[in-house]
């Protein structure tokens, strides 16, 4: 009967704490969901600026590799002409 009782306690302090903080938790859920959204948002906005910089880096790479092929042309005709 004791332990029931002593349960009985446990369960109501409980509930009477829920009650007492409820509106705090309810808050942070908002303050934690508004930054979570937040995040997800700076997170796609980083997704699509790495994409156009990855697809400028391929443009720049294939830009030095022609470069680096002219140079190597010139530098036989160079050295064929002599």
């Amino acid at each position: 009967m004791k332990g029931r009782t002593i349960k009985i306690a446990t369960r109501h302090e409980g509930k009477q704490l829920d009650t007492l903080h409820a509106p705090d938790l309810t808050t942070r859920i908002e303050e934690l969901t508004h930054h979570n959204h937040q995040l997800a948002d700076q997170l796609q906005h980083a997704t699509e600026e790495n994409a156009v910089l990855r697809g400028h880096t391929a443009s720049l790479e294939e830009d030095l590799a022609a470069a680096r092929t002219g140079l190597r042309r010139m530098m036989r005709a160079e050295n064929t002409t002599r």
